[in-house]
């Protein structure tokens, strides 16, 4: 059956234990180690909006729809204070 889903045996193995021990709330995400999330769920979506819109739709020509040019946007228009246009690319 894991394989079926496409999971791999030991995935199935530790998401069984999970549940065996807490039920269905052990399932809910844990905390995750690492560096906190830098910009809010809000941020990301106002960051793809430009970027998924038609040029017609903004008046900006589709040379202008590059990385550092969504960045800048987004600083202009106060969604964040700063962000890399690697960070837009990504």
């Amino acid at each position: 059956m894991a394989r079926e889903a496409g999971l791999h045996l030991d995935t199935v193995r530790a998401w069984r234990g999970r549940f065996a021990e807490g039920g269905l709330s052990a399932l809910a995400d844990r905390t995750r180690s690492g560096r906190p999330a830098r910009f809010t769920p809000v941020q990301v979506t106002e960051a793809k909006a430009p970027a998924c819109r038609l040029p017609a739709e903004t008046g900006v020509p589709l040379a202008r729809r590059s990385c550092p040019e969504l960045a800048s946007e987004l600083s202009v228009r106060g969604i964040t204070d700063s962000v890399s246009a690697s960070t837009v690319r990504r």
